[in-house]
């Protein structure tokens, strides 16, 4: 379907990954063409793709939002719409509107060492090569959620949908309905102050509960800041006052978790004591790991608390039997009634991280993300030209997406400095790196599940990483561009 289309550097998604990738090449890297391809008709990523209710961002703003674009707001956890606003504003202003072709969803990238280039084909037969490949489609799959299957949910009346799949029909369903909400995590958090005021009653069935932290809607001292300070200078403040915050309690809970473990369900027993005595405190709220083994969920200003300090919402905890035609049946014979019923089981990891759905060769060889290693948390082993955004578990994604963004404009540069066209991370095997499973940090479920076929990451330096935002920053941002296990290939050896 007519020519293919060259340019320098290739982006593949349109969310905030994309968004700032886009930012860094063409502030950085001046002299690089470049496009965004996203396969929907929206930019966004997460923000547009999903539409359950109550989506929010799982970290402060301040941080999440770019480097280069202020978040003016003093609400630190921003609503999907406000977020994807911001969005198309910050896209907008650096013109890049022009720079992303929509609806291109991308079938095949094959490198060919022979051109060292990347060529794409879409769908629809639309062509593309590029010198360069940046990969910033996330890495959960949006076409197949985590959806177990429970004995007897053929038998049940109402509906069972997965917040992945959420349409406006549900929100129509939910008014006055019984609902029940399978999972603890980030989602049902969200889903469960977001519909208790129009249900019947919602009823959260959770086989582990999870840490919940209750944070102010609004943040005092950003106010101040925004109101008092220039721009420029606030947005530096709110986003370090707001690193420094998160890290430091990261390194409590990791560093001595049984007074975290303290500290935090002290907190969440003020939300309920109340309406709860301790013992069943206990049963709804204690978690059988420490906190930021998995991620800590935050409520602000506590809403996830209110519903069941005022009746509206309860918990139920503990290992479900099956389905029945009006509800769940728990193994300890406890009944929940409901007309319908959200699954909120959680995501799926790409299969073919970090190329999303597309299929992938490297000289006619199908790629395989498991005999892969990734290296430096940005790019992968025995792959040319390419980088990739995967962002902090631990902390927020777009600290990562800033990171990989510069230190792949360096790459560039050199590349362009030294006559290089292509670069491969190669592993040195008489360096004895171990091969360990990728999982961000976390043990949470969708990790462990896609332990299998995920690129490994190595237990030593370049091949372990991308999990600790000042050592990255130090090293790969601030630090000299390192070439250690890197393989290049100069241009006048390609001529000769």
């Amino acid at each position: 379907m007519g020519e293919e289309e060259h340019f320098d550097c290739l982006i593949i998604g349109a969310g905030i990954s994309g968004l700032d990738a886009a930012y860094h090449l063409q502030e950085h890297c001046k002299w690089a063409s470049y496009a965004i391809l996203e396969r929907r008709a929206n930019l966004g990523g997460t923000w547009d793709f999903f539409n359950y209710p109550g989506i929010r961002s799982d970290s402060d703003m301040y941080t999440f939002g770019f480097s280069w674009k202020v978040w003016k707001s003093a609400k630190p956890i921003a609503p999907a719409k406000d977020i994807l606003a911001y969005l198309k504003e910050a896209a907008e202003e650096q013109g890049m509107m022009e720079k992303i072709k929509f609806n291109m969803d991308i079938e095949t990238a094959a490198w060919v060492s022979a051109d060292n280039r990347w060529h794409l084909t879409t769908t629809t037969g639309r062509k593309y090569s590029c010198n360069v490949l940046f990969g910033c489609t996330g890495y959960y799959s949006y076409e197949t959620p985590f959806e177990p299957s429970f004995p007897g949910q053929e038998a049940f009346s109402g509906k069972i949908v997965h917040p992945q799949k959420w349409t406006k029909e549900y929100d129509e369903l939910v008014v006055g309905a019984k609902v029940a909400i399978i999972g603890s995590g980030a989602t049902a958090v969200t889903i469960l102050p977001s519909i208790a005021d129009v249900t019947s009653h919602v009823t959260m069935v959770q086989r582990t509960p999870s840490y919940i932290a209750a944070l102010p809607e609004m943040d005092p001292w950003a106010n101040f800041v925004n109101d008092w300070l220039p721009q420029n200078i606030a947005m530096r403040i709110n986003k370090w006052k707001a690193y420094l915050q998160g890290a430091l309690f990261y390194q409590y809970c990791t560093r001595y978790p049984d007074a975290a473990i303290k500290e935090i369900k002290a907190g969440m027993f003020a939300e309920v004591s109340s309406v709860m005595d301790r013992e069943e405190f206990d049963r709804h709220f204690t978690p059988p790991y420490n906190p930021w083994e998995q991620r800590l969920c935050l409520a602000p200003g506590g809403d996830f608390f209110r519903p069941i300090r005022e009746g509206k919402a309860t918990i139920v905890t503990g290992h479900i039997d099956h389905f029945t035609e009006n509800g769940i049946q728990m193994k300890k014979g406890n009944h929940v009634e409901a007309d319908l019923i959200i699954s909120a089981t959680g995501l799926t990891i790409q299969p073919n991280f970090p190329f999303s759905t597309i299929k992938v060769s490297i000289n006619g060889e199908p790629y395989k993300a498991s005999t892969h290693l990734i290296y430096n948390g940005i790019m992968i082993s025995d792959v040319p030209n390419l980088a990739f955004i995967v962002g902090y578990t631990n902390a927020s994604w777009t600290l990562k997406a800033d990171i990989a963004s510069m230190y792949f404009t360096k790459l560039l540069n050199y590349m362009r400095k030294n006559k290089i066209t292509k670069v491969v991370p190669r592993e040195d095997p008489d360096a004895n790196v171990k091969h360990e499973n990728f999982s961000g940090g976390l043990s949470s479920g969708y990790f462990t599940r896609a332990g299998d076929i995920l690129p490994k990451q190595g237990d030593k330096f370049p091949w372990k990483g991308g999990v600790n935002y000042l050592l990255d920053l130090l090293q790969l941002t601030f630090g000299r561009f390192s070439t250690e296990s890197l393989e290049f290939e100069a241009e006048d050896k390609k001529n000769s």
